[in-house]
């Protein structure tokens, strides 16, 4: 708190304490005519604990004789204190001061901070005034973007190019920045008496993540997050079709948006007051192998010097203190600067959780519901650590709640749950639907008794499809890993990433992957005790090694034998439901928006650090102050690719086919300018001075470059300026001739570039060359 006591009154505040106190609370004394810092019992006691949203306790006044005097908060209430300030509602009240009379008391939030100004009956219009003046400047602006999209690539494992890993992509996306006032926001941010507070809103109409590597390896999901409805990619916004044309439109496209973030920022900008985020029923899609890759992927990028302990001294030895454990030390930041938040609300999430997972069987579970409730905390001073736990706990809670629903839709029990879910949804339809139309009239009752028995039908015929063939799937997947045969596994699943479009189409692939199972049932038997004993060759082992493998090799024949016709046959009834599904359009996996795009390494442009390693070494201190691709233009009108390489000293020209250095320009024997008539065209023109020997007297005569001389020329002619007049008067100096500079050669090399490249390259060269002359200030 912020308190401003413009009284000439000394008082004492007190809070009311609802729990019993831990410690001694004492009153605040607040001196006349004057402003200070107080911090309430109710924030630290609870410190960095989140607790649920509630009220600031109200504060108590009355007047004191001692300024300087403390007063233990368990005095006896008496008649000198006045009636309770309530400080959560901003504004201005009105309190009766025993021994002072009416007190004008005015409340204002403001970053976390709440301003407490205290000013009598005559100057409370002047005192108001001037505290709740606003300022003019006022920052407001909306973004649209037709589409947004991220993508992550790993750029190390693989040598002859980039991978693309994921790609994130966002649909239709509206950025509005804009003053927040009382009611600005329907995401119920904003509230009174924040002053100027700034509103940030980022919606979105669709949001996607998809695994770029599905068609790279045997992953069972393209897409790993999407909203629920899968809808065709949206078409882009126009001139005609812009939300921002009216506010009835706007409020239209923000309500139907799949995700919704809203952040209110303080009147300086810098900090977050307030944060709400909305996400409308999602999709969720995982699998272990995915996120074990991305896991070890990610931590191959980790150098292992970052991993291993530091090795130098305690930070705490360095300042002549204690030895602190590093645990202290990592905490001591996070308690001097506090996450403080006005408020941080997460509204109900639903999603629909479809996840894989191989542990010792293979466990699956196909859009599983869950359901979250709304988590809303504030005002909040607390550290990340503690806000993390809070976030956990409250997700973890709801996941357990609905763990029955979990068990229930594992596919090696045939997914009871989902199979419910499915039964319900469509009685519900089938009774909704007619009484729905019911109100509407007869015609539309007939249609919402045609609908619901539609509906009944479809949502029935769905279920027990999806039952029977995750059943299945699960069950063939569990037999060909229990088969121990890995070529025959990885060749399975492969095959089943290949799904039916069609009930012959299933069928057929059905029927060809029983009959590959059979024979590789019967071909197991001899052709894996064969692969142990070959294996055994190759590496040289012993005698007792290759009989231990062909023994081996005969086990996994025979285990083969009696998994792989299971696994064959469960695979023909999950290939026939998954034909049925997709051809009555039931059921379907969210496709990827963009297939990955494969960057080669040998197309991507050069850096400026190979031409400093391998080029630039010479100069002693290799400097490149830009590298510009160019195509060069020779005298007979030939062009090439090649870089402009712009130093303190030299203008290097490469040639990017041969990839060596053809030319090499002194920075102050060189121009360097647009050309006026075609802008993307670079003219380097060199100026070669032709040096005679000619002498005069005893001693050679040194020639001036046109640069030195033409700075002689102008030094001398603005000193003349100064000259005195009685100077000028009594010595008249004979008239200065010139001398012709010495004749030089000039060359002019063509190089075509984009034209703003081409103006950026312009500028540093001329800041690099004044440098070099020494002109202007460096």
């Amino acid at each position: 708190m912020v308190i401003h006591n413009q009284t000439p009154l000394s008082m004492l505040l007190r809070e009311n304490v609802k729990e019993p106190p831990r410690t001694e609370v004492y009153c605040r004394p607040l001196p006349a005519n004057s402003s200070l810092h107080h911090d309430l019992y109710h924030h630290f006691s609870s410190f960095p604990a989140c607790r649920q949203r509630e009220p600031l306790p109200t504060v108590l006044l009355k007047t004191s004789p001692d300024p300087n005097g403390l007063q233990p908060s368990d005095l006896q209430a008496s008649p000198e204190w006045s009636d309770p300030v309530d400080i959560n509602c901003p504004g201005t009240q009105v309190v009766f001061l025993p021994g002072f009379g009416c007190l004008y008391i005015d409340v204002v939030h403001q970053g976390g901070t709440v301003i407490l100004t205290l000013a009598p009956e005559g100057s409370v219009d002047s005192v108001m005034s001037l505290h709740n003046r606003t300022s003019n400047r006022k920052l407001a602006f909306r973004v649209l973007l037709s589409e947004a999209s991220v993508s992550l690539s790993d750029d190390i494992t693989s040598r002859s190019g980039s991978v693309e890993l994921l790609r994130l992509t966002l649909s239709k996306l509206l950025l509005n920045l804009c003053p927040a006032r009382l009611g600005d926001s329907g995401m119920g941010l904003v509230t009174a008496g924040m002053g100027e507070a700034c509103l940030v809103e980022v919606h979105c109409a669709s949001l996607q993540v998809d695994n770029q590597l599905y068609n790279r390896a045997s992953f069972h999901f393209p897409v790993l997050l999407c909203q629920e409805q899968c809808v065709e990619p949206l078409p882009p916004w126009t001139s005609d079709a812009n939300p921002t044309t009216s506010l009835q439109a706007l409020e239209e496209f923000k309500a139907s948006c799949f995700l919704q973030l809203g952040l209110t920022l303080d009147r300086e900008g810098y900090s977050v007051d307030q944060l709400t985020f909305h996400i409308k029923p999602a999709r969720l899609y995982l699998e272990d192998t995915f996120v074990y890759y991305i896991k070890t992927l990610f931590h191959t990028y980790i150098p292992d010097s970052a991993l291993a302990p530091s090795p130098g001294p305690n930070p705490s030895e360095r300042y002549g203190g204690p030895l602190l454990p590093e645990t202290v030390l990592q905490s001591i930041p996070a308690l001097v600067r506090p996450l403080r938040l006005q408020r941080l609300v997460i509204q109900p999430v639903d999603m629909l959780v479809s996840v894989h997972a191989s542990l010792k069987l293979y466990i699956a579970s196909d859009h599983t519901p869950l359901s979250f409730s709304l988590f809303d905390r504030g005002p909040l001073c607390t550290t990340a650590r503690q806000l993390i736990h809070a976030l956990t706990m409250h997700y973890a809670a709801g996941a357990l709640f609905r763990a029955g629903w979990v068990v229930g839709s594992l596919d090696l029990l045939g997914s009871p749950a989902s199979l419910v879910r499915s039964f319900g949804n469509g009685v519900s339809d089938f009774f909704r639907l007619p009484y729905e139309g019911l109100t509407r009239g007869p015609g539309a009752f007939v249609s919402g008794v045609s609908r619901g028995t539609t509906s009944f039908v479809k949502h029935i015929s769905k279920g027990t499809l999806t039952s029977i063939t995750n059943l299945a799937t699960s069950l063939a997947r569990n037999m060909d890993r229990l088969s121990l045969d890995e070529e025959h596994y990885t060749r399975q699943e492969e095959w089943r990433r290949q799904l039916p479009e069609s009930l012959g189409d299933g069928l057929r692939q059905g029927l060809s992957r029983l009959g590959i199972s059979l024979l590789g049932a019967i071909a197991g038997i001899v052709d894996q005790p064969m692969q142990n004993f070959q294996r055994g060759s190759e590496m040289q082992s012993s005698a007792g090694s290759k009989a231990k493998g062909v023994i081996s090799g005969v086990g996994k024949g025979i285990v083969g034998v009696f998994t792989k016709p299971i696994g064959g046959a469960a695979e023909l009834v999950s290939q026939t439901g998954y034909g049925i599904l997709h051809g009555a359009g039931l059921w379907q996996l969210p496709k990827q928006l963009y297939l990955p795009v494969d960057q080669k390494s040998a197309l991507a442009p050069n850096s400026h650090v190979k031409y400093v390693w391998k080029m630039l070494q010479s100069l002693g201190r290799p400097e490149v102050h830009m590298s510009l691709e160019v195509v060069i233009v020779s005298g007979s009108g030939q062009e090439h690719a090649g870089c402009l390489l712009l130093t303190g000293e030299v203008v290097f020209v490469v040639s990017l086919s041969e990839d060596t250095q053809q030319q090499a320009f002194p920075i102050t024997e060189v121009a360097c300018q647009q050309d006026p008539h075609h802008l993307g065209a670079l003219t380097l023109t060199l100026q070669q001075q032709r040096l005679t020997n000619d002498v005069e007297g005893d001693s050679g005569r040194e020639w001036l470059s046109e640069q030195q001389y033409g700075r002689l020329v102008d030094y001398v002619t603005r000193a003349s300026a100064f000259l005195s007049p009685s100077a000028s008067s009594l010595q008249q100096a004979p008239p200065i001739t010139p001398a012709e500079p010495p004749p030089a050669v000039t060359k002019t090399y063509r190089y075509l570039v984009s034209p703003a490249h081409a103006a950026v390259f312009v500028s540093k060269f001329t800041m690099v060359k004044n440098k070099a002359l020494r002109i202007g200030f460096h």
